[in-house]
C-alpha cells in the first residue's frame, strides 16, 4: 500500500480527471470485502480529495464485474473512501470483461 501511495503522490498533472480501480472476483477464501484486504485507504482517500483542488471534475471510478451484493459493496466502498463519497466523486461501473482478466 505504501508504494502505491508514494506513486500516486508524485502525480502533478492538471489533466488527471479520473482514477480507475478495477476489481475482479475475489478468491473464494476471502470472507471480507475486497477493499478490506487491500489495507488502509485513508491516506489515498485524502490524496484523491487533494486532486480535486487541481481538477474539480476529478472522480474515482470503481469498475467491477458481477457482484453478489452490489449495494453492500458500494456502501463499503463509500466507507473506505469517505472523503470522496461526501463530495460525490465516486462513480461505479460494471464491466463483464473485468472478471475475465482476474479469474
Amino acid at each position: 500500500m505504501k508504494l502505491f501511495y508514494i506513486s500516486l503522490s508524485t502525480i502533478t498533472s492538471l489533466a488527471l480527471s479520473e482514477f480507475v480501480i478495477e476489481l475482479g472476483v475475489p478468491p473464494f477464501k476471502f470472507t471480507q470485502p475486497s477493499l478490506v484486504h487491500w489495507g488502509n485507504w485513508d491516506e489515498v482517500d485524502k490524496l484523491f480529495e487533494g486532486f480535486l483542488s487541481r481538477c474539480p471534475d476529478f472522480k474515482l471510478v470503481i469498475r467491477t464485474g458481477r457482484l453478489y451484493d452490489r449495494d453492500e459493496f458500494q456502501a463499503q466502498t463509500r466507507e473506505r473512501f469517505s472523503l470522496m463519497a461526501r463530495r460525490g466523486c465516486i462513480q461505479f461501473e460494471t464491466s463483464l470483461t473485468v472478471d475475465r482478466y482476474w479469474s
